[in-house]
């Protein structure tokens, strides 16, 4: 009996190790998001590192005489901080600062102060973690990576979306229906979304004697998204304050469970024209990268439950849909020889009912005519 509870004794020892070493691993995987402008990943890896070990160090031991830098309050507040959740940056900055100053804190600290009006996320660059920003401007000084990510791979169809008129919160109607018109423009322009046009719908909300008034939860709204075809209803409201100041709060319902997939809010200090157009801009890019186009492999089946290799923390969310699909032979050129592509077999759709860490499991929607899921089939967010 003492033997047993001798060897039971060294595993907790040697999995209590583990655990205490997976901190500094998980700090820098959340470093090596950031530098892939992947922030949303950051966060979930810094939340995760700050469990473990949650004081920022200049110099702390991970194992034998190995020692790092180790700043998760200031790296989170930075990836915070682009997401555009700048309270929950400055708390976090403001934590690091207390427990181990240092320049790169304080330079996004009063970045976060200066910051009038929308951040503009720089696109297909990177930020190494010692470089400076730019504090005269919202926009980040970053430094190109020597090797670009390949692109995704449009396979079917894209998520359908339909914005409804914004609810007006002491704004005027007029700055409301502007709001509602730029979402429109905003979201097509981000080439993410199937955008259903305004004059469609409003025929709809008129054969419905549905006005802006008259959709008053999220049911009604998913309800009218069903007659629509669509798989998301965007809502959202428009505050003005007395100093010209506004603010934009939304939220993306899924038509077929009228639960919230994502939700999201934007700020700005003034309400001309230009800065409302850069405010509703900024907003529909926080829904595209909540919702961004992910792509990956089935691992399993059983039965009409299909698992894949992507799960939270590679962004799927619970409700979304994914096209499946199969590769087949290489498109070569007749003349060049160069590859063009492959061959693309549309296979079906399943939508995630429960997203895990590294991996997802989900239901059959539908299956194309003569077609069998397969173990190995790609799959891709519609």
């Amino acid at each position: 009996m003492k033997k047993h509870h001798i060897v039971l004794f060294f595993i907790l020892i040697l999995f209590s190790s583990a655990m205490a070493e997976e901190w500094f691993q998980l700090y820098q995987q959340g470093v090596e998001a950031i530098q892939e402008n992947n922030y949303r990943l950051a966060v979930e890896k810094f939340e995760a590192a700050l469990r473990q070990e949650n004081t920022d160090k200049q110099k702390v031991r991970t194992y034998g005489m190995h020692f790092i830098s180790y700043f998760p309050n200031r790296e989170m507040g930075i990836a915070q901080f682009y997401l555009g959740n700048i309270s929950d940056a400055r708390h976090y900055l403001q934590l690091s600062l207390a427990q181990a100053p240092s320049s790169r804190a304080r330079e996004y600290l009063n970045q976060t102060s200066q910051n009038a009006g929308p951040i503009q996320i720089p696109e297909e660059k990177s930020l190494p973690v010692e470089v400076k920003p730019n504090l005269k401007t919202s926009v980040v000084s970053a430094t190109p990576k020597a090797k670009t990510p390949g692109r995704i791979k449009r396979v079917g169809e894209r998520m359908s979306v339909a914005v409804l008129p914004f609810e007006n919160k002491g704004a005027s109607h007029d700055l409301g229906d502007i709001v509602f018109d730029k979402m429109i423009t905003a979201l097509f322009n981000e080439d993410r979304f199937k955008v259903v046009e305004r004059s469609q719908l409003e025929s709809v909300l008129e054969e419905q004697k549905l006005g802006a008034s008259g959709i008053l939860d999220a049911s009604t709204a998913a309800e009218l998204g069903r007659g629509l075809g669509v798989d998301a209803i965007i809502l959202g409201s428009v505050a003005a304050a007395p100093n010209g100041a506004i603010s934009l709060d939304a939220r993306a319902i899924d038509t077929e469970t009228a639960m919230i997939i994502v939700a999201h809010d934007a700020y700005s200090t003034h309400s001309d024209a230009q800065s409302v157009k850069n405010t509703v801009a900024y907003l529909a890019k926080k829904f595209v990268s909540s919702l961004p186009l992910i792509q990956g492999t089935v691992i399993r089946l059983d039965g009409g439950n299909i698992m894949v290799d992507v799960g939270r923390t590679g962004g799927l969310k619970k409700g979304i849909k994914c096209t499946i699909y199969r590769e087949g032979k290489e498109i070569r050129h007749p003349v060049s020889g160069e590859i063009l592509g492959k061959e693309t077999t549309i296979v079906g759709e399943i939508k995630i009912t429960d997203p895990f860490d590294k991996y997802a499991s989900g239901r059959t929607i539908r299956t194309t005519a003569g077609q069998i899921l397969q173990v190995g089939d790609k799959f891709i967010t519609k």
